[in-house]
């Protein structure tokens, strides 16, 4: 079998009928919205209420971190005796967000401070001793990590050898050892109080803020206008959509409709969303990728400038180079994804294959994590793609599916590398050139031990199953509201079965399958369309019966709104 012969299986969420029908009662809503709902686990008015309507009121007390008392003390007296601040941040989205907001909060406190993004080309990722060396030139007595920092023990030995005092503010997984730090923020340290342990690394950067805010007698206006970076970040880092993240990107893209930061209201004109409701998809797919293209190719910064900047015209400058930046990351990793892919079919099955390595020397180390992403897409396996240096040692990045560890993962494989991090579902690693292909082999025996072959098979879950009679715009403009969407709580899919065709389905665009169905009895006819699955046609086109799972939405044409299935699953019988 090949992996072009795999096709997609479309289970149903198992949910508490006699729950969704109690819910759908006392929410006056259609039995489809109420078991959605009930898959998310909202089973009471109240329960949905909150879901619906985000309010900063309910963000937790940041001080339920350790060592927030201890991280706000400090700061407050170094912003009191004018000491030299350092925000220390990462290159990509998550920690050029964190890197403004914290710098912003700052200098609103009055602190002499400044920041350092390390080069991914040169430095890598994290702290760098080259860094902390530099920053010890500049006089920097404390520096203050952000979205980075939690296994850099070496480094902040180092810093503290110099007598730079470190804060580590981080939302990746910990080690064993922590760095030598006045204080680690991580609320995934063992035994952490804090009550939501998925906030991206702008969220603890945001806690942070907070507690400023606290201490100081600020109060909430100190950060509550720089929701829009968190969301920003928050988004783009693609950690669960629940709890405060949710909190976080409702309040933040509200914000960002009429953003008051002159460098993201350019960068939101500069890509053509001026005046548009902002969703996860636009700034996951739109906005992140033009910061995330500068950090990829080389120099971060200019990402932090842009967000920094109250000129309009810089601004707008700025915003003219991350999108050209982005277009050129775009053809970077449009070329490695097409080697990778036909790497993976040339070499791999899906018998034998359950986690892929590809390495190539011209892969450009600023994509292998974008490229990486579509190879899980494309294969449905955990995938590292390895950018092979030069200089004997190699950098690579990695992707996971649903239900594997990734970082549990390389924790195995620790002893064929020179270093790694992440969480479970992204991370990064650096390997001699040597090791390359006993880590390939040790990485495919980890997943197999992990997963087995029916874990790795493409799978759509439905969240409720309907009828066609019953989608109906109410429906639709419930499924809105549940917005914004992502992991933990990603646009709803419905399930229809045994539909037939109306018209001949056909192929349109670049391999697109357009339907129009029916209920095998008649009845309601609505379109679909299954973007990328125009390869089906020939078995669609005979079937008899069609289980269809989809995404439904909006479709204008020559100015008439219609209902439509975004199609995400199709069983024939």
């Amino acid at each position: 079998m090949s992996f072009a012969a795999l096709r997609e299986k479309i289970i149903t969420r198992d949910i508490d009928a006699d729950a969704a029908k109690k819910l759908a009662a006392e929410l006056n809503v259609p039995i489809a919205a109420a078991g959605i709902l009930v898959g998310r686990k909202l089973f009471s008015f109240d329960e949905c209420k909150a879901f619906f309507r985000s309010n900063a009121d309910d963000f937790h007390d940041p001080f339920l971190f350790d060592d927030m008392e201890k991280a706000a003390a400090r700061i407050k007296r170094a912003v009191d005796a004018g000491e030299k601040i350092f925000i220390y941040g990462d290159y990509d989205v998550d920690g050029v967000t964190s890197t403004v907001l914290l710098l912003k909060v700052l200098k609103r406190l009055g602190a002499n401070c400044d920041y350092y993004l390390p080069n991914r080309l040169t430095e890598g990722y994290g702290i760098s001793e080259s860094g902390i060396q530099y920053l010890s030139q500049r006089g920097a007595t404390l520096v203050i990590t952000v979205d980075c920092g939690i296994t850099s023990c070496k480094e902040l030995e180092l810093a503290a050898s110099l007598g730079i005092d470190a804060i580590v503010t981080d939302h990746h997984e910990p080690k064993e050892t922590l760095p030598p730090a006045l204080a680690v923020i991580d609320p995934k340290l063992r035994g952490c109080r804090y009550p939501d342990d998925a906030l991206a690394g702008v969220g603890i950067a945001l806690k942070l803020a907070q507690a400023l805010a606290k201490i100081t007698g600020r109060g909430n206006d100190l950060w509550l206008d720089q929701l829009e970076l968190a969301a920003l970040g928050t988004a783009a880092d693609i950690v669960p959509m629940t709890g405060e993240n949710r909190i976080i990107t409702a309040l933040g893209f509200a914000q960002m409709q009429n953003s008051a930061n002159t460098g993201l209201k350019a960068l939101i004109e500069a890509q053509g969303l001026t005046g548009k409701p902002l969703s996860t998809g636009q700034v996951v797919f739109q906005l992140a990728p033009c910061i995330n293209a500068v950090g990829r190719l080389g120099d971060p910064r200019r990402g932090v400038e842009l967000l920094l900047t109250d000129d309009s015209a810089l601004a707008a400058l700025y915003a003219k180079e991350l999108r050209e930046a982005n277009i050129e990351r775009r053809a970077l990793d449009s070329a490695a994804a097409e080697q990778a892919i036909k790497w993976v079919e040339e070499n791999c099955s899906p018998e034998s294959d359950y986690g892929l390595v590809a390495a190539n020397p011209d892969w450009h180390v600023g994509v292998i994590g974008i490229v990486a992403s579509k190879l899980v897409e494309r294969f449905s396996r955990p995938s590292i793609l390895i950018s092979a240096g030069g200089d004997g040692i190699s950098k690579g990045s990695g992707r996971s599916v649903f239900g594997f560890h990734l970082f549990e993962a390389l924790n195995e494989c620790a002893p064929l590398l020179e270093g790694f991090g992440g969480h479970a579902a992204a991370a990064g690693l650096t390997i001699r050139n040597g090791s390359i292909d006993a880590f390939r082999e040790k990485f495919n025996s980890v997943v197999k031990s992990r997963m087995t072959i029916d874990d790795l098979a493409p799978r759509v879950t439905a969240d409720a199953e309907t009828s066609i009679d019953d989608l109906t715009p109410k429906l639709l403009r419930i499924i809105k509201q549940m917005e914004p969407f992502g992991p933990g709580n990603m646009r709803p899919v419905l399930l229809c079965r045994n539909l037939r065709h109306r018209y001949p389905p056909r192929v349109v665009g670049q391999k697109h399958l357009k339907m129009s169905l029916t209920p095998q009895s008649q009845g309601v006819v609505i379109d679909a369309i299954a973007f990328g699955m125009g390869d089906r046609f020939p078995e669609v086109s005979k079937a008899q019966s069609l289980d269809i799972a989809f995404a439904l939405e909006d479709n204008e044409w020559n100015g008439k709104v219609s209902l439509q299935m975004n199609v995400k699953g199709i069983a024939v019988r």
